[in-house]
């Protein structure tokens, strides 16, 4: 997205480096030093991060969160009282509400970038992020962690950037969830959770079965001169599935590639999805694009037709299932689809 603009171009890491990040590996133990009670898993814990097989024999005491979303996938499973810090969530990119109370207590190491001295500072023994969040070659990587002590995962919508994909999909973010509390020891604790978003899922498939029509759909994150989108690999296009719509730039694979804007113009969108947050704010994007002239002839500009997400909605996490019932909704009123908020629960799971 463009806060990740060094990165916004579809590329595969080299294979070098793949094997290094994402093979399987068994960190070696913190040194003596550490404060961190060191808890095993009895068996080890197995789990597939960008398609190669990942050990944890330790459950993790001290973790630390990259980005908004991540933040609310980790909080969402209860795990609060785990996270020791977050980092790259500047103040324009809005956590859920619910949510504050949780990140006001821990230390905010950076808004953006992660850091190998802050993360050694704070003693933390887990990184959960994602290539483009907060991993990155030449900086913190899941290798380099490991080779500290540091256990990590990998989002599963980032492994784009280091391998081929087939599609992208809701349940990416249900199964994140899902191998993060494997990897702490609380999936049976948090079963009832995640089953309640597949439910959600289940119900809007069956809202939706039947749909003929798939409004052309643009994805607007960032850019004046040339603009940031949803490729097939970003969560939007999960999203635009469900909700019976075509992304498109479909077309383009990566998750959150540059377009441009002679395309937009050819593709004719009945539909504009604004990622909200940044400069300018979501108003401020809809009327740069309502005041751009190439843009007049295209249906979504003349029929003011505007769908807002915010940044932790349109990235893999709880929220998206709620955000593509709000689309589909909005995309087809005559389905009268079912919209279930999200709820974060207060409570910790152990």
């Amino acid at each position: 997205m463009a806060m990740r603009a060094n990165l916004l171009t579809a590329c595969i890491v080299p294979l070098a480096l793949l094997a290094a990040a994402c093979s399987e590996r068994q960190a070696p133990a913190p040194s003596q030093s550490a404060a961190v009670p060191v808890l095993r898993h009895e068996p080890a814990v197995v789990v597939d991060v960008c398609g190669q097989s990942t050990r944890y024999d330790r459950v993790p005491q001290r973790a630390v969160t990259y980005d908004v979303n991540i933040a609310e996938m980790f909080l969402f499973l209860g795990l609060g009282d785990r996270l020791a810090g977050y980092a790259g969530i500047p103040s324009q990119k809005a956590a859920s509400p619910q949510l504050a109370a949780w990140l006001e207590r821990v230390p905010d190491l950076s808004a953006q970038g992660l850091e190998m001295e802050a993360l050694l500072g704070l003693q933390a023994d887990f990184v959960f992020g994602g290539w483009s969040y907060g991993f990155r070659p030449g900086g913190v990587t899941p290798q380099r962690l490991a080779d500290h002590g540091i256990d990590s995962y990998v989002l599963s919508e980032s492994c784009i950037r280091v391998q081929q994909r087939e599609r992208v999909a809701l349940d990416d973010a249900l199964k994140d969830m899902e191998n993060v509390a494997g990897i702490f020891g609380v999936e049976r604790q948090v079963r009832p959770r995640i089953d309640g978003l597949r439910a959600s899922i289940a119900q809007l498939r069956q809202q939706m079965h039947g749909v003929a029509q798939r409004p052309r759909v643009f994805v607007y994150d960032s850019g004046e001169r040339i603009p940031t989108t949803a490729g097939r690999f970003g969560m939007p296009q999960a999203m635009l599935d469900e909700a019976g719509a075509v992304n498109i730039f479909a077309d383009l694979p990566s998750n959150w590639p540059q377009g441009n804007w002679e395309d937009v113009v050819q593709r004719d969108p009945e539909w504009i999805v604004i990622v909200d947050y940044g400069t300018p704010n979501a108003r401020g994007k809809i009327d740069f694009l309502l005041q751009k002239k190439e843009l007049e002839a295209v249906s979504a500009i003349r029929q003011r037709r505007f769908f807002i997400m915010s940044y932790a909605e349109a990235t893999p996490g709880p929220r998206n299932v709620e955000t593509a019932q709000r689309l589909a909704a909005a995309l087809h009123p005559e389905r009268h689809i079912t919209v279930a908020p999200v709820q974060f629960s207060k409570e910790v799971v152990h």
